[in-house]
């Protein structure tokens, strides 16, 4: 049994686009519980994400396979971590202007650091510091303020590999706003 973050993630998707026969034998937990339940022999393996990555060596564990490492080395794409998404019928305006207050948002966190990191360090999973820098430099970086060409393309591909195989529906719609 593989120990997964969660039902619809991308962790979970990339597993299943990976070897679809690995998604048969999960079992759906918080992701801070996934190192613990591997540790303690209650999983047989974990697909951790967060600050897990950084961390699970500490736990005496070692890494079998790294998905993101595979998924870029397969594609030459990066991976697809994280992303706000709207329904399509909130119509194009909306979702315009909620990306509006989000790159804001961005702004601010980018030119007020300190602050941001007390609020990080509040809500941290791990409050190492050199974990935390770790999982920022993973997670903020040249594709949050603007996903890009190459961005858009890793989407598109990571959706494109579900829908080939089965494991969400096909969609004629956009993907991204028009502008």
């Amino acid at each position: 049994i593989i120990a997964v973050p969660g039902r619809l993630t991308t962790a979970l998707l990339l597993l299943q686009i990976f070897d679809p026969s690995l998604a048969q034998n999960v079992r759906i937990m918080p992701f801070h519980e996934i190192i613990d339940a591997v540790k303690n022999g209650q999983v047989d393996a974990g697909l951790i994400i967060h600050e897990s990555r950084f961390t699970y060596h500490e736990a005496g564990l070692s890494k079998t396979l790294d998905l993101g490492e595979w998924w870029e080395r397969e594609t030459g794409l990066p991976l697809p971590l994280g992303a706000i998404l709207a329904k399509r019928a909130m119509g194009t305006d909306t979702i315009l202007k909620a990306e509006t207050l989000i790159r804001q948002s961005l702004a601010y966190a980018f030119s007020h650091r300190d602050e941001t990191y007390s609020y990080i360090m509040k809500h941290a999973q791990e409050m190492e510091n050199a974990v935390i820098d770790q999982h920022i430099a993973l997670y903020v970086n040249r594709y949050t303020e603007d996903i890009g060409e190459e961005g858009r393309r890793a989407v598109e591909e990571l959706l494109r590999r579900a829908e080939i195989m089965g494991l969400m529906p096909k969609s004629s719609m956009p993907l991204f706003p028009v502008r």
